[in-house]
């Protein structure tokens, strides 16, 4: 005798509760800067390493020196090398060891960019609370990249 009733839980298909998640507009601009952002900073570094390795941009550390300096702690690297402090690196953009900062902090300043643009979205739809709270975020992080906060031995 068969059963007359059909069992259809191994046939009925799993809802995919990732169809249900919409992000807010905010959320896709975040995810957008990030991501052209980021793929900006990538670029950088490979054309800024492209340009050390071909000998285009002369070292602020000569490769011959490269074996000498890189045992030592940063500060030392950094005396060996007469590579100024914080953002002082800046004078030196035409060194081929040295350009490749450009990419690191187009990629490490990609995360205050996406702030400041969700803390502007949020004041646009007066989310006041959310809106301080990325500010606090892009002021911190401003603060902590300026090196006016400097706390230890580094």
């Amino acid at each position: 005798m068969r059963a007359s009733k059909k069992d259809t839980s191994m046939s009925t298909p799993t809802k995919d509760i990732r169809q249900d998640i919409k992000a807010s507009p905010a959320q896709l601009r975040y995810a957008d800067t990030l991501f052209y952002g980021s793929l900006v900073g990538f670029v950088a570094l490979l054309a800024t390493y492209a340009l050390y390795v071909t000998g285009l941009l002369e070292p602020q550390i000569p490769l011959e020196q490269m074996h000498t300096v890189w045992t030592h702690s940063a500060a030392e690297y950094r005396a060996l090398g007469h590579i100024p402090q914080g953002w002082g690196w800046l004078a030196l953009l035409n060194k081929g060891d040295i350009c490749n900062f450009v990419g690191i902090v187009i990629l490490a300043g990609m995360t205050i960019i996406c702030f400041a643009q969700l803390a502007l979205s949020l004041a646009r739809r007066k989310e006041w609370l959310m809106f301080w709270i990325a500010t606090a975020e892009v002021v911190v992080l401003l603060l902590a990249a300026s090196g006016v906060l400097v706390a230890g031995a580094h």
